[in-house]
């Protein structure tokens, strides 16, 4: 793989925190220039005015997950057409921290909006496992009483794999440790007489997530004179 490929590769995993998905398919990747093994990946976003605690979480992720690549010597951030691009981009690539480099207008530095960002995503990714659980025959008796080795075991096709997948890499950002496979973001088991308010509640997460990726990825078509590659509805 050659390295602009494993950049990319790295950059897969950087989220938009609100959205919950990767700013590759969100095509908020602009280019990447590797010079010297020094990486500069430029970034662009939506509006101008963007949340900037957001952008930083993002900035933040894109220089941790690019830095793991051995030959990785620096990492420079370069934010397009932002209020904040300058705080933001020098900030970020010098690995200050979001109060370090906003100080007063912050507050504090962006653990606890990781954290809330984290529950949304584990609602919506939670979501989408059990309705494809129910959809392959289990009953709310068996979802709610499964265990994580008995989920680990499930034998899934490809889509039901990546579904377990991403689900379980929510409940280890925020420590779980139930032996049962379907909790509440707290860690708390759910009963057979909650399951389906719990259930829609998480569905409403999702739909509300994905209508702002939908629209997000319109504003950034628009704004930067980009071909609409996504056309699909929302799922239901």
């Amino acid at each position: 793989m050659d390295e602009e490929k494993q950049v990319y590769s790295m950059l897969e995993k950087v989220y938009d925190p609100e959205l919950d998905q990767p700013l590759t398919e969100l095509g908020f990747i602009d280019h990447v220039v590797i010079k010297d093994n020094h990486v500069e990946v430029v970034i662009r976003l939506p509006t101008y005015w963007c949340s900037p605690n957001f952008a930083y979480i993002m900035a933040e992720d894109i220089r941790k997950y690019v830095s793991e690549l051995e030959w990785v010597k620096t990492v420079q951030v370069h934010l397009l057409d932002h209020c904040a691009s300058d705080e933001i981009n020098h900030g970020a690539s010098a690995g200050k921290s979001f109060s370090e480099v906003f100080g007063a207008l912050s507050d504090g530095d962006l653990e606890e909006l990781r954290k809330i960002f984290d529950i949304k995503a584990y609602y919506a990714r939670q979501e989408k496992l059990i309705k494809y659980l129910l959809n392959r025959g289990m009953t709310k008796k068996e979802i709610t009483s499964l265990s994580l080795q008995e989920l680990n075991e499930l034998p899934l096709p490809e889509e039901g794999k990546l579904l377990r997948e991403k689900y379980l890499e929510k409940k280890k950002v925020l420590n779980h440790s139930s032996i049962l496979a379907i909790t509440t973001p707290e860690d708390k088991p759910l009963s057979e007489e909650e399951f389906s308010d719990y259930l829609q509640g998480a569905k409403l997460t999702r739909l509300s997530m994905e209508f702002n990726a939908h629209y997000c990825r319109g504003l950034l078509e628009t704004r930067y004179n980009l071909p609409n590659a996504h056309e699909g509805g929302l799922v239901k």
